[in-house]
């Protein structure tokens, strides 16, 4: 941590000198505007510029209490608005982070999975009466009549030409672990049937899984502080599962049905309530995987993000959309931020939300 001193000419009355230590990132001083006897060591000019610099809302509020002038007060209330944060950067913390929203009804395939009239997780039309999302967003003794599926939403609190339906059967995979993460697949079929349109459309399995290297995008209305407005999205690229499960990485609990996959700028990554939503790649989009669990950083470069394979589980899926299944649920329990994570072994966080 280093040090600067900013000095200029000596001091006394209104003319004095301009003397303040910068310690790193912190505030210290606020601690010499405040020992000082402000007219004396620091006139108005100087300590708004430095001020400014250094910690422009705590600082303005000490200075706003010890001004003695109107002229002096009405300087410090000009710096206060100016340290009040912009509203489009303290929006721009509710996204998938480091993704931007996406173009209106562009991911028409996009379900939002709500309990009570809120979003929970999101998922993947893939015919007009299945959807496909994660199996940890709604645990087996889950009430699925309490739950709706909402397609074509692109803003939450906008329900104009969307689509909502119960659910009639939840159908998670036999094998899913909720400890490990494993097979966290689940299948919901639909109360009716979506009617096709521009803003209503499924999409299709992808055939192959993506390699190494491949450029995949995801959606989802996740955020760091809540959720987001509007449908964020964000493009990634695909790691090897060997690398990522390197001891200074995931350390072995990896699976060969799970996908590891990293934002390609710094810092992006999906985060809560991006759960369910579907990992695309190719041309056509096509779904590779559904998002399943990351670290309690969601950015942090050591325990990239996990999805879980849909085109090697593409046997089960087939066959549960031809045949359903017989599994019912009770009690909507969905894992929520403060919920158990995984086991000390996998160290992993799921990223749905609660309602």
């Amino acid at each position: 941590m280093g040090s600067r001193l900013w000095g200029g000419g000596g001091g006394g009355g209104g003319g004095g000198g301009c003397l303040s230590l910068w310690v790193g990132w912190s505030c210290f001083s606020v601690v010499l505007f405040h020992t000082c006897r402000c007219s004396l060591c620091f006139p108005p000019s100087c300590m708004l510029h430095v001020i400014a610099a250094l910690c422009p809302g705590l600082a303005a509020l000490q200075l706003f209490a010890q001004s003695r002038s109107s002229m002096e007060r009405s300087a410090v209330l000009g710096l206060l608005l100016l340290a009040l944060p912009d509203p489009g950067l303290a929006r721009s913390h509710l996204l998938i982070m480091g993704g931007h929203e996406a173009k209106p009804h562009s991911r028409p395939y996009m379900v939002s999975v709500q309990s009570r009239g809120v979003h929970a997780c999101g998922g993947a039309l893939l015919n007009p009466r299945w959807v496909l999302t994660a199996a940890h967003c709604i645990p087996r003794s889950a009430d699925v009549s309490r739950m709706m599926v909402v397609v074509g939403l692109h803003r939450l609190r906008e329900r104009r030409g969307t689509q909502s339906f119960s659910i009639r059967t939840a159908c998670p995979h036999p094998g899913y672990d909720s400890q490990t993460m494993e097979n966290d697949l689940l299948l919901l079929q639909l109360e009716g049937k979506v009617k096709r349109s521009k803003r209503h459309r499924p999409i299709a399995l992808l055939r192959r899984e993506p390699a190494a290297g491949t450029v995949c995008s995801l959606a989802g209305w996740g955020g760091r502080r809540g959720l987001a407005a509007a449908l964020q999205e964000l493009e990634v690229a695909v790691l090897d599962t060997r690398m990522c499960n390197n001891s200074r990485f995931w350390n072995g609990d990896l699976t060969p049905t799970m996908i590891c996959f990293q934002g390609r700028g710094r810092g992006e990554a999906p985060t809560k309530g991006d759960s369910g939503g579907p990992l695309v790649c190719g041309r056509p989009a096509a779904v590779a995987g559904v998002m399943s669990f990351s670290s309690p950083d969601p950015a942090d470069p050591f325990k990239p993000p996990v999805a879980t394979s849909a085109v090697k589980h593409r046997v089960w899926i087939r066959r549960t959309l031809r045949r359903g299944c017989k599994a019912q649920m009770e009690q909507p329990q969905l894992f929520t931020q403060g919920s158990p994570q995984l086991s000390d072994k996998a160290a992993g966080t799921p990223t749905s939300t609660q309602p």
